[in-house]
């Protein structure tokens, strides 16, 4: 038994990272998955907690993240042992490629031990006060935006280029997918390098992100304080060390393996490889009292308390914030957003929109939304249109930050409105008949003039893009879609709810 566990966890760590792999690559039209796509982010704690504190209110699809926490009290922190899809692949890359430097003297990690909570407190507060930027920390938030906007990418152009050799070699197979068009993501780069960082601090320490820096593992690592469900070791321990060095988040003290730090223990259960067979888990009683805990005097506290209040504040002020700042009038959120306000407060940016988006429409932003919005989407008419039958993005959004409507919902609101350069458009400015816009519009709300220019009805238009995507003036489009402020329901007798 003490041998099989070794190989159970870690087969369950894989297949759990395949499975989030899987409903990545399921998330896309036409969305026919019955299982939630968004699965794993709202079974995440973390996510749940910040974007309630955001919200000021329970997101009624976050509601199973706190059962999780309520079996991190019974069970200590299973989750980054045995399901954390982040934690299975820093647990790869620490094996294979990262492995931790050997030192001549005795790695001091109490100071990042103090620094895990100082960042928890942090997002606590920043929290509060509807700043959301801790989301970009959270593990599984992290992991799938960057397998969507950083390898998804490279996998389909990969794919199609090899898809003719074995098309050669398989022309009547059931199984091989057509060409898949290419979706193109502005910030991929960035997020990579982001990752690949976070991967190589496993040469500093191995699980260096989930002892440190993971504020789901922090949360987690507080409610296992209560756990009843421990560890226990008899007196034929021989001080061996072997439990010291497989613990992979040094939670068992080199000076006395006996007692370990409850707190920290993710249940893996490496321990039990003890060769005389001294250590056992046992459910016992619950105490809040642990062992070489962790000391966080009042200055800390009150420094990191303090800390998150001002960088909330600083960012709520910034230019590129806050209301008397400039305005990104290209700035177009997907139908349904809440305010903006909130909806960089509760977005965790996980990217789920992006990739069910069918037209490759929606964006990661960089600066375009401020400091706040990291990653939030954002509507890029020039790569990609809001298709008109089309609701996913609300669909997939685990905290809500884009509401759920229905088709017919949808298709009433108005996220931006299309306006002419005339010193652009060809119909306007040398007097050459172009209906391409007029063509596209199925909402109608692109008339032409009696020199058959196009016009736009202002009160049609639902700033789907799809004129500006189709444009065929090179560069900057002649007809370009503006943010109308606050997304507005259109009127169904102005909206010409048939399709065109």
């Amino acid at each position: 038994m003490r041998k099989t566990i070794p190989f159970l966890r870690r087969s369950i760590q894989i297949l759990s990272f395949l499975f989030l792999l899987y409903l990545v690559i399921r998330t896309a039209f036409p969305l026919e998955i019955k299982i939630p796509v968004d699965l794993y982010l709202r079974l995440d704690p973390f996510v749940a907690l910040i974007s309630a504190l955001t919200h000021k209110g329970l997101i009624e699809r976050m509601l199973p993240a706190f059962g999780v926490l309520l079996l991190v009290i019974i069970l200590g922190n299973f989750f980054c042992g045995w399901f954390c899809p982040m934690g299975a692949v820093i647990d790869f890359f620490d094996r294979i490629l990262f492995r931790e430097k050997k030192r001549a003297k005795e790695f001091n990690e109490l100071p990042l031990r103090r620094f895990r909570y100082g960042v928890f407190i942090f997002s606590i507060v920043a929290g509060l006060m509807a700043f959301q930027v801790m989301y970009i920390l959270d593990p599984i938030s992290l992991l799938t935006r960057t397998l969507i906007i950083a390898f998804y990418p490279p996998a389909i152009f990969v794919y199609n280029h090899f898809l003719p050799q074995v098309q050669g070699f398989l022309p009547k197979s059931p199984f091989i997918v057509s060409s898949i068009p290419l979706p193109v993501f502005k910030v991929n780069l960035f997020i990579f390098v982001f990752f690949i960082a976070i991967l190589a601090l496993g040469v500093i320490r191995k699980r260096f992100w989930c002892r440190y820096l993971c504020p789901l593992g922090t949360l987690f690592s507080i409610f296992s304080r209560l756990r009843i469900f421990k560890r226990s070791v008899t007196e034929d321990c021989t001080s061996c060390q072997k439990c010291v060095k497989e613990c992979p988040v040094g939670a068992i003290p080199e000076k006395d393996p006996l007692i370990y730090r409850q707190q920290d223990c993710i249940s893996c259960f490496k321990c039990l490889e003890c060769p005389p067979g001294a250590v056992s888990f046992h459910f016992n009683r619950p105490r809040w009292k642990t062992v070489d805990g962790v000391n966080l005097s009042r200055r800390y506290v009150l420094g990191s308390l303090a800390f998150g209040g001002l960088s909330a504040l600083m960012i709520k002020t910034n230019p590129l914030q806050s209301e008397s700042g400039l305005k990104n009038n290209r700035l177009i959120r997907p139908p349904g957003s809440l305010l903006e306000a909130e909806f960089v407060a509760v977005c965790t940016g996980c990217g789920e929109c992006l990739k069910v988006c069918p037209n490759n429409a929606l964006q990661s932003t960089f600066l375009e939304a401020g400091l706040a919005g990291l990653y939030t989407p954002r509507l890029v008419s020039r790569i990609g249109y809001c298709e008109e039958f089309c609701n996913f993005c609300g669909r997939v959004c685990p905290t809500e930050a884009i509401r759920p409507l229905t088709i017919e919902e949808k298709r009433l609101i108005q996220i931006g409105v299309a306006h002419i350069d005339k010193t652009r458009c060809i119909a306007w400015d040398t007097d050459k008949i172009c209906l391409v816009c007029n063509e596209q519009c199925s909402y109608h709300a692109i008339i032409g003039d009696d020199k058959k220019r196009p016009i736009v009805k202002e009160e049609k238009c639902t700033g789907c893009g799809i004129c500006e995507n189709k444009c065929p003036v090179d560069g900057e489009s002649a007809i370009i879609v503006y943010s109308s402020g606050v997304q507005k329901k259109l009127k169904p007798e102005d909206s010409n709810n048939k399709s065109g």
